[in-house]
């Protein structure tokens, strides 16, 4: 199995893509960009997408064909971007026919998309080739993490995709970026214990003890559309808006790593990187397997 798994890996590059497809990056990264300055919050949605397809049952670009998957109560509302990935398919399309994988375009999205917002930078290995059938909302409840998760919790459901609790702190960070619904976070800021009184007095404004359950708010108030390591030192100080946030600092196992991404942003951008890409090549469709989808949203 580990023989199987090696090789597996080995069949991803950088530059899977060099010579089929050499405008590749250049056409992502501009679709990407202007997709972000255009809406700001298309950031998170690359990175939350690209998350999605690497743990719901890791069918590659499931997210972008699955309605069950979409409209499961972990994701109800909350998936986004897809149209941003349909645009950046069709131009690649128009250079390249049927030679990149959804897989691999939502990939390079999600890097391009944390490059924007100033965060680290990352070589996506690619050659990843797309699913033929779609994940289950079952599914999506069982591999995706909920808002009221405690640590080991988060540990498990990490470790069964091969990540460690360094790689589930690392990537919790994405948080940086991004919203969340009241319907959320109502429950963090209404009943727990350790949240700053002051930050949930200005919370509970956006989101009151009844209704509003679909109404946004930013994940970071300070720097909502900047990817750096405040989320971290939000945490310090009883100010992390989830419960399954602030579960990472507060007496537990990962204490030190909170600690110390929130004094050292290059520690953070460069332990996320590294998780990135492990989380990137959790067991890929490759070779022969799966297809290159010629339209994002559906299989061929």
């Amino acid at each position: 199995m580990l023989l199987l798994a090696c090789s597996v890996h080995g069949q991803l590059s950088s530059d899977f893509y060099q010579s089929t497809c050499p405008r590749l990056q250049r056409i992502v990264r501009s679709a990407t960009q202007q997709a972000i300055d255009k809406d700001p919050i298309m950031g998170a949605a690359m990175l939350r997408l690209f998350f999605h397809d690497c743990f719901v049952n890791v069918r590659e670009a499931t997210a972008t064909i699955s309605s069950s998957e979409k409209g499961s109560p972990a994701n109800f509302n909350s998936l986004r971007g897809f149209e941003v990935i349909d645009d950046i398919k069709a131009q690649v399309e128009a250079a390249c026919p049927a030679t990149v994988s959804c897989a691999d375009i939502l990939a390079l999205a999600a890097r391009h998309s944390v490059s924007v917002l100033r965060g680290p930078r990352w070589q996506v290995p690619l050659g990843r080739r797309d699913a033929r059938t779609a994940a289950s909302p079952a599914e999506a409840i069982a591999n995706l993490p909920p808002a009221d998760m405690e640590v080991p919790g988060l540990i498990g459901i990490f470790a069964s995709k091969g990540l460690d609790a360094k790689d589930m702190v690392a990537l919790s960070g994405a948080h940086t970026i991004g919203q969340t619904r009241c319907g959320v976070y109502r429950a963090r800021i209404y009943n727990d214990k350790n949240v700053d009184p002051n930050f949930a007095a200005i919370r509970k404004n956006n989101c009151p003890p009844f209704g509003d359950d679909n109404k946004w708010t930013p994940l970071d108030l300070q720097t909502p559309t900047r990817f750096d390591n405040k989320y971290y030192r939000n945490l310090l100080g009883g100010r992390g808006i989830l419960h399954s946030d602030q579960a990472l600092y507060g007496g537990g196992q990962v204490d030190g790593l909170v600690k110390s991404y929130s004094a050292n942003n290059s520690a953070f951008f460069a332990d996320f990187a590294l998780a990135m890409t492990k989380m990137g090549n959790i067991s890929p469709l490759t070779g022969a397997n799966g297809e290159i989808r010629l339209n994002c949203r559906k299989a061929n």
